[in-house]
């Protein structure tokens, strides 16, 4: 009996769970569902998990996961429109200035909510381990708070400021910063260049400018003993970053980053039976229509609205369009407006045959997933090099925004619609 009972203990497993908090600030949906699956995954392995968070699972099954939320900052993006903080024909150092007095507003009236406040002022929370989106250095402050290691999650790659943070290499003539509309195969020499001078600017105002600007914002809500918040950014422990290997080329990392992409494409399910009807009556194919939820249709110039209409109106096709009004002006008869739709599900759809996107990753993503040929037509961002990568790899073809014509917009969706290789 001892000898069974010895056998009994000898196959018994220990596991460890962790108290783990995540701060995921930036209000959209595209960059959230990237970090969804982490918060998801760490609670249904047993992890006690505090989220916040603008758009929490509300999934009452995970019973040890605590979501924030500051839904509220979306009221920001109601304010101002994303695509003219990051436009790809303004000056990329003005750009990134933008955003980050952007995002100072956000995690200001993060930190100033209640909640969060409750979260950082309770002398009985501990946590051991913090993860956190790297947008902004302010939210380092938290390991500073709660004297816990940090993980840095991107839902894109790093500026050369991130790389330098934990210590990896980056080269500027072979790995552009993801905000700069090239990448690394085809640079000219003023590419180069351009790329060169972005790289050191972005860190020097990065060192010089942001961070003790966020670490004056830190001293506000976390108190001045707090540690520098430069000093508290070097203790990151790792990265997490949504880098798919087809849209970013191969470059040496250190252990301690994790390329994770593709973490958010699901299984695919049911669409809903009106849509189901649409796409399977559509003998004739589907265009699928949408500039994502950072790049509105419905904020698009009228000027470029007019000539996409009137592209859509002459495709032989039914074009299901995300238009986020219950009106389109000058509505042809083949297209179908929706303000959401379900992307993925509707991607997988065996007639859809082409997908007019802005180029963001996540879209980008989606279509390879479901097979999908593209149209892109970038407007920020990284979208620009993402739509430069969907060309180089044969998966579709690219339209400028400002000065794509009617005929051009329809004969580029004609030739990937077509087109078989």
């Amino acid at each position: 009996m001892y000898f069974s009972v010895i056998k009994l203990l000898l196959l018994t497993s220990c596991a460890r769970c962790a108290n783990i908090l995540g701060v995921f600030m930036f209000p959209s949906i595209s960059h959230q569902i990237v970090y969804q699956p982490i918060w998801r995954e760490l609670s249904l392995r047993g992890h006690q998990v505090t989220v916040v968070t603008p758009d929490p699972l509300n999934d009452p099954s995970l019973t040890n996961l605590t979501e924030i939320s500051v839904r509220f900052t979306y009221d920001f993006l109601k304010q101002t429109k994303i695509q003219e903080l990051m436009s790809k024909d303004v000056n990329v150092f003005y750009n990134l200035d933008k955003l980050f007095r952007f995002m100072d507003a956000i995690a200001e009236a993060e930190l100033n909510s209640t909640q969060f406040q409750e979260l950082i002022n309770d002398q009985t929370k501990h946590f051991d381990l913090i993860l956190i989106e790297c947008f902004h250095p302010v939210m380092y402050a938290l390991a500073g708070r709660f004297q816990a290691p940090i993980i840095g999650v991107s839902s894109l790659g790093l500026l050369a400021s991130g790389y330098d943070i934990i210590g990896n290499p980056t080269h500027p003539a072979l790995y552009p910063d993801v905000i700069l509309s090239f990448h690394s195969k085809k640079l000219s020499l003023w590419q180069k260049l351009q790329s060169l001078l972005f790289n050191l600017w972005s860190r020097y105002y990065h060192h010089n400018i942001l961070v003790p600007r966020a670490d004056q914002m830190a001293r506000r809500y976390f108190g001045e003993d707090i540690a520098y918040l430069g000093d508290l950014e070097r203790n990151v422990s790792m990265y997490f970053l949504n880098v798919n290997p087809l849209m970013y080329p191969p470059r040496p990392n250190v252990p301690a980053i994790v390329e994770m992409g593709q973490m958010h494409i699901k299984p695919v399910k049911a669409l809903p039976k009106d849509l189901q009807k649409i796409l399977d009556e559509a003998a004739q194919g589907v265009v699928y229509f949408s500039l994502g939820s950072n790049v509105k249709s419905v904020n698009i110039p009228e000027g470029l609205r007019n000539n996409v209409i009137a592209a859509l109106s002459e495709l032989p096709y039914l074009v299901l369009w995300k238009w986020e009004s219950d009106h389109l002006p000058g509505k042809p008869d083949n297209v179908i407006i929706r303000k959401w739709l379900p992307q993925q599900d509707v991607l997988a759809h065996p007639n859809i045959k082409a997908f007019v996107t802005q180029g963001g990753l996540q879209s980008t993503e989606e279509a390879i997933s479901r097979g999908v040929p593209l149209v892109g037509m970038p407007f920020m961002g990284d979208q620009p090099m993402n739509v430069q990568k969907i060309v180089d790899l044969g998966i579709g073809l690219g339209v400028d925004p400002v000065t794509v014509t009617k005929n051009e917009l329809k004969s580029s969706i004609i030739e990937v619609a077509e087109n078989n290789k």
